[in-house]
Parts: C-alpha cells; structure tokens; sequence
C-alpha cells in the first residue's frame, strides 16, 4: 500500500460573490489571517492592508500604481508582481483566468509598536506647550473634522515627532493659505511624520529628488498620508504643506490618490523649500484635483533641485490653472517666469563668488563640489560663532545650504 499526503487546498479570500478570484497559498494564508484578525480589531493600518488585498479583487490594482512592481510573466500566461503596503510586502500572482493568487506574505505584525517607537510614519496633532512643540500621536490616523485644517508634510532624518514639530512650525507659517506664524501657534497643526536617518532628495541624493516617484523607501509613508487625505477629502479648506524633503512623500501621495479617481478639489497645497521635483509635485497636484494658490512653492535662490524645474511647472500651472480671471492667467505666469530669472541671476552671482573664493572648479561634479563648498562654510560658520559675524551673505548661504544651523542660531537672537 501506498501513503500520500493530503494535497492543501489554496483558500479564496475575495471575491467569493463578485468581482475577480482572489486565492491565497497555505504558506502565506496564516500571516493573512493574523492581519485580518488586527484589522476587525480596529488596527487602521492592518485595515489598509487588508483593504489592499480586498483591491485585487476589484480590479483597481494595476501598473499604474506605484506600488505594484512588476515581475515576469510566466508560460501559461500568469504575471508575478509585488504589492508594497503598510508593513506588508505582497507577492502575487495575476493568473489567465484574470483572477489573483497571493503568493507569500513579508508582514511585520509589530507594526504598531514600530510606529511608538517612532520607527514608522505615522499621523500626530502638534500643539506648543511651553514655547516648544510636542507631538501626539494620532493612532486612526484621520484629520480632526473642521474646516481648514492645516497639516504639515515634514521632511525625513528628525530625531523623532517632537523635533520634526519644532522645525517645521516656522516653516509651515510661510504657506500663503496658513495664517501664518500667529495662527499656527495658537491652533496647532497636524503633521505627517516620515522616520528616517538622512534628508530626502536634494544634491545628495539627486536621483530621488528628480524623480520623487521612484523613491520606494518612501511608499509606505506616501500611503500612510494617502489614505488620511482620503478620509479628509470632504472636510472643507485642509491645506497640505511640506517641508524640505516632505515634498517627495506629499507628491508620492497625490498620486496614489490621483490613479484611484479621488479628487481633493476642497483642498490646497504648498511646497516650503523642496528638495524634490516641485514640478513632480504640481503635476500630481493637479491630478488630484487640488486648487492652488497664486504660490505654491517657496524657495531660496540656492535651493538648486527646488528651482531646477521652475519654468516647467510655471508652464504646468498656466495649461491647468488658466481659468478666468482668478485663475493662474498669463500676466501671472509672465511675472513669476521674470521673478524666477531674477532669483536664477542673483544665485548665479552668488554662487561663483563662493566658488572663486573656495577655489572651486566649475566644471567639477555637482556633488562634489557641493560637498567642498558645505565644508568649507561650515567652517566658517564655526568660525563666525554668530548670525552677525557670518554677514549677510555668510547668513543667506547657512539658511540656504544648512538650514537647521540657521534656525539654532537665529533662536539665539
């Protein structure tokens, strides 16, 4: 007599009365379950990843998502791919059947600890005790609901909330749409927090800061941020602001909302300082549906990724924008394409005075020779030892290049 093992019949987990076929393999099938368990709890990012799997189902997962990453087709006409979700990693299969068959699971059921170890992005209310800004944890993720809700977008490479909250205060107030300082003081903001060790974008990484859509290390904060913009989508007046490198995870988000057909069309948004391709931004932008104001970013005229692409967006506002007389109309694109020379210009000068007198080479590479000139004007700001003995044009340079330096010794004065 011969013994054989039971053959394990691959369970179906969407899809059972509508829709497309989603099946799930017996190895992969426990961390599933354990998830769905987390989400009928009230755990909101077991919930977005559950919701993800439930898409497959619906058909509105496809390559045009920048969370899916395509593998190779197989013979018999099945596709393999990778769903990117909130502590997930999803390995899947779309079959010739145009069914779905989930693969392996990569699930980290930690997440939540993750996140109050400040480790993961997570969504937290700012508010200023003291004379300094604290930041709590939001754990549902979601916008209180009132009208115009100011949320910052912060760049990554901060300690932790609180430090991220103290920086971008100031910053987020220079958004046209804010009320500026006296406002944000007294009401506090909302604030995406991305961890990470190192800025986002920039000339040090100037592959990501063009192409802000490419970056996955990014993709779980950029979700994270979209699906609070999507429970917030009908609260009137909310305004978006980023800081710095935020740019990248802000325009990240506006996409993933802008493939699904959700529009913010109540909502604006505004761009402090980029690191990343603002015209990346307002494309995304516009796709969602956003209405922007007369500005939408604010740059230095050292900020070389935040005006590398100026014209272009210039010439993106006026074809989508150009709508009466309220609208983005060619006076105001003429004006901002001359206010735009002049800034190119006077950081043009600017910049070959420093490199004159640091002996730099102008034909050395970009990040090269942005590294010797960071070196040498941190040495002479630690020469300075104070925002008078930098002079002027020592002080544009720090707030340009070293921005956090800038604010420790503009707090001292």
């Amino acid at each position: 007599m011969f013994s054989s093992t039971p053959v394990q019949t691959e369970a179906q987990i969407a899809g059972q009365h509508s829709g497309k076929s989603v099946t799930i393999t017996p190895q992969a099938e426990p961390i599933y379950r354990e998830l769905a368990k987390l989400a009928k709890s009230g755990n909101y990012w077991a919930q977005i990843t559950v919701n993800g799997i439930n898409q497959l189902a619906a058909g509105r997962l496809h390559q045009n998502n920048i969370f899916i990453k395509p593998g190779a087709a197989h013979r018999g006409g099945s596709e393999e791919f990778v769903v990117i979700l909130p502590g997930c990693r999803v390995t899947a299969e779309k079959q010739a059947n145009d069914g779905y068959r989930i693969l392996h699971f990569e699930a980290d059921l930690n997440y939540s600890e993750l996140i109050e170890k400040y480790q993961r992005p997570g969504l937290y209310f700012a508010e200023s005790e003291g004379g300094t800004w604290q930041a709590k944890l939001k754990k549902r993720g979601t916008l209180k609901a009132e009208k115009n809700r100011l949320v910052a977008v912060c760049d990554s490479g901060h300690r932790d909330p609180d430090k991220a909250a103290n920086i971008a205060a100031s910053r987020i107030a220079e958004a046209p749409f804010s009320g500026g300082s006296f406002r944000v003081n007294g009401n506090g903001f909302d604030l995406h927090y991305t961890p990470g060790e190192k800025s986002i974008g920039g000339l040090k990484s100037y592959k990501h800061a063009i192409r802000p859509l490419q970056n996955q290390d990014l993709h779980e904060s950029a979700l994270l941020l979209a699906r609070t913009m999507y429970e917030a989508k009908d609260l009137e007046g909310v305004g978006w602001v980023s800081e710095f490198g935020g740019s990248a995870v802000l325009t990240q988000a506006f996409k993933i909302l802008a493939d699904q057909g959700i529009k913010l069309e109540k909502h604006t948004a505004f761009l402090v300082r980029p690191t990343t391709s603002p015209n990346e931004a307002v494309k995304t932008a516009h796709a969602a549906g956003l209405k922007l104001d007369r500005k939408f970013t604010k740059t230095n005229k050292l900020d070389i990724v935040g005006n590398r692409d100026q014209l272009e967006l210039i010439y993106n506002r006026f074809k989508h924008e150009n709508d009466g007389l309220d609208g983005y109309i060619w006076t105001k694109a003429v004006a901002d394409v001359v206010e735009h020379g002049k800034s190119l210009h006077g950081g043009g000068v600017l910049i070959g005075s420093i490199a004159a007198a640091a002996g730099l080479s102008a034909s050395a590479p970009a990040p090269a020779a942005a590294a010797a000139f960071l070196t040498a004007l941190g040495k002479a700001a630690a020469i300075a030892g104070s925002a008078i003995g930098i002079g002027k044009m020592g002080n544009s340079m720090v707030r340009a290049w070293l921005p956090r330096q800038h604010d420790r010794i503009k707090r001292k004065f």
